[in-house]
């Protein structure tokens, strides 16, 4: 299971959207550790320059900045791989986000009717 290439080539006659699954969802992490990074950086520089003006120290600083790129990356990350796994669905002939999406409408139209 280590060979991502042998992985794709089992699934892809019974799964024909997993080779995009698979790559949406490694874009969609990087996306998230990307967010981390970049979020920590920011967040710790600003408090570096507004230091005086802050009334926790600078372990208090590294704190802060891990809790906000935490929440960022696990929102930003979420959100991606929902879309993911919306997407993914939607190809697969067996289950459709978007079929079930539209049924309920269908139902509580002709229920008001």
């Amino acid at each position: 299971m280590n060979d991502i290439r042998l992985l794709k080539d089992q699934q892809r006659e019974k799964h024909p959207g997993f080779d995009s699954y698979i790559e949406c969802m490694s874009r969609s992490l990087f996306t998230g550790l990307a967010t981390f990074s970049l979020g920590f950086a920011g967040v710790y520089f600003l408090q570096q320059i507004g230091q005086r003006y802050l009334p926790y120290t600078k372990k208090g600083n590294i704190l802060v900045a891990t809790l906000v790129a935490t929440c960022a990356a696990y929102k930003v990350t979420s959100d991606r791989t929902r879309a993911c796994q919306a997407r993914w669905m939607a190809v697969e002939e067996k289950y459709s986000v978007l079929q079930e999406a539209i049924e309920p409408g269908v139902a509580s139209n002709e229920t008001k009717l």
